[in-house]
């Protein structure tokens, strides 16, 4: 009983090991291809593993993006909100979660880069995709409290965080217009600010 014990213990870390080299493989293949351009025989050859041993892990692509989606999460720690959710006014607050979410893009960037490229072609990648904007539209909807406006104001308040916080716009501003992540950051506050305002635009005469 013992050796018989010892003999399953083996072979569950030997499967775990298995796994575990999969889910890496997939992971550092998002980030240099993209999921949608990812073969199972590419990530079998990356694992050192068969094609079929790859499908007997993971039966389809949703549980394959499930354990990759866990395994980037554990690498690439999202944003937390209680690095912000201390600040004491609504500016502070919202430049300290955009810096957040700002370094988060930075570490993960080819990976999100090229899930966000891919989404609409892959279904089940599709669903990961919609359940991190949800996230994103929790975070936003909770800075946008913080200001304390209505009406109109608060529309294009919602609107301005919202795109603030998008990962285009943080490739935008620091990796295209060359700004540095605080800088970006700050240059959002303001933005946002002058959205919360009550006064409207006017229409310049012709």
């Amino acid at each position: 009983m013992p050796a018989r014990k010892y003999e399953l213990k083996q072979r569950a870390a030997a499967q775990a090991e298995t796994r575990r080299r999969i889910v890496e493989a997939v992971l550092a293949l998002h980030g240099e291809l993209g999921p949608a351009r990812t073969t199972i025989s590419a990530v079998a050859e990356r694992a050192g593993v068969e094609r079929l041993t790859v499908y007997r892990h993971f039966a389809d692509e949703a549980e394959l993006f499930a354990a990759c989606s866990a395994h980037f999460r554990t690498e690439v720690p999202p944003p937390d909100p209680s690095a912000w959710s201390g600040a004491r006014g609504a500016r502070e607050r919202l430049l300290l979660a955009l810096l957040a979410f700002y370094d988060y893009y930075e570490r993960g960037e080819p990976v999100i880069a090229n899930v966000a490229r891919d989404a609409a072609q892959l279904p089940a990648l599709a669903a990961f995709v919609a359940r991190r904007i949800a996230f994103m539209n929790t975070i936003r909807d909770d800075l946008v409290r913080a200001w304390k406006v209505r009406g109109s104001a608060r529309v294009r308040l919602t609107a301005t965080i919202g795109h603030a916080l998008a990962f285009e716009t943080w490739t935008s501003l620091v990796r295209e217009q060359d700004l540095t992540a605080h800088e970006a950051a700050e240059l959002m506050v303001q933005l946002a600010r002058v959205a919360a305002s009550n006064r409207t635009a006017t229409r310049p005469r012709r």
